[in-house]
């Protein structure tokens, strides 16, 4: 899922540039594709002998990609443990929920997505969670009074649309396990919801703290949250055969601190309007990746939906960076 809206965490990176860096480009793309096996590896992590249950993924997703990115940031000197000058008294709400807020919803948004694989295909659950760009322009509106623009508008009304026909095309097909193809999808806008939270969580501490700092934090704290779930929960917490270790550990590696990585190099050296499109491409893979490794066919009315909602998103995307272009922001996520 995790996705087109790095551009939002990331946000303070991103530049207007009048050229195009090709390294730079690739790394995005890159990137997005590493993100677009996340949906594969947690539904192969739950199929066959030694498979474990579906909030057990989500654990070892962030867990793993916690110690990844721990891993990563060492490397690079990035200062993450917290100073002791950072919680004074002085600073209020900013002092300490920098470190457990972003990383309470982050875990709220892999429990929600993880379950909604239980009952709908990676394609409609990505995505629905990929929505949650339209969710945030929305809560910018309405609590920072930030302007939307008309093409944005007409883009998200298309989106929605395309929202509609997806979770059509649920009553009409076949379930990838026992469950309800309908349930499944409002997880899934459930997901993107969450998501938005853990966006707009991101850019508020970005002004005081680092995003590679914020990004191991929600990590961390994602996996102690969803540990005591993950634990209690009846199916197996331990994989038991070395492919369900190999697609956690594709998990948490590739598709979550790599494909993390990636964006994050890639966004320093792209245009904003360019990248935030061009990360469109990680719910598109994700769908062909279904069909050919999860055998997850699309009928034709969920095609219709898909097409209908990454058009929605693409002009909702290009109509609010480019009311922004031109305009002094502050850092963002």
């Amino acid at each position: 899922m995790d996705e087109i809206f790095f551009r939002c965490r990331y946000a303070s990176a991103l530049k207007e540039n009048s050229t195009v860096s090709i390294r730079h480009l690739l790394g995005l793309i890159a990137g997005a594709l590493c993100i677009s096996f996340a949906p594969i590896f947690a539904v192969l992590s739950r199929q066959g002998p030694g498979q474990v249950g579906m909030w057990d993924s989500a654990f070892w997703r962030v867990f793993i990609g916690a110690i990844a990115l721990g891993i990563l940031f060492a490397v690079q000197r990035q200062r993450l443990l917290p100073q002791r000058e950072e919680f004074a008294i002085g600073k209020g709400f900013s002092s300490h929920a920098w470190i457990w807020l972003p990383g309470l919803v982050f875990a709220g948004d892999f429990w929600a997505w993880h379950w909604s694989f239980e009952h709908t295909s990676v394609a409609n659950s990505t995505l629905l969670a990929n929505t949650a760009i339209i969710w945030v322009t929305i809560f910018a509106w309405l609590v920072w009074k930030e302007r939307l623009s008309r093409v944005f508008l007409v883009g998200a009304a298309v989106a929605f649309f395309g929202m509609i026909v997806l979770m059509l095309s649920s009553t009409t097909r076949v379930p990838p396990t026992a469950g309800n193809p309908v349930f499944g999808d409002f997880l899934s806008l459930l997901t993107a919801l969450f998501y938005a939270a853990y966006q707009l969580s991101m850019k508020y501490f970005r002004r005081e703290h680092s995003a590679p700092r914020l990004m191991f934090w929600a990590s961390a704290v994602g996996a102690m949250v969803l540990f005591p779930l993950a634990w209690f929960h009846p199916d197996p917490f331990w994989p038991g055969e070395g492919k369900i270790w190999g697609a956690l550990i594709g998990l948490g590696v590739l598709s979550h601190a790599c494909g993390q990585g990636l964006i994050a190099y890639a966004l320093g050296g792209l245009p904003a309007s360019l990248a935030s499109v061009t990360l469109l491409v990680q719910p598109v893979a994700t769908s062909f990746l279904g069909i050919w490794l999860l055998a997850q066919p699309l009928v034709p009315i969920q095609m219709l939906g898909a097409v209908i909602v990454v058009t929605g998103l693409f002009f909702a995307i290009r109509g609010q960076m480019a009311r922004k272009k031109g305009q002094i922001e502050s850092p963002r996520p």
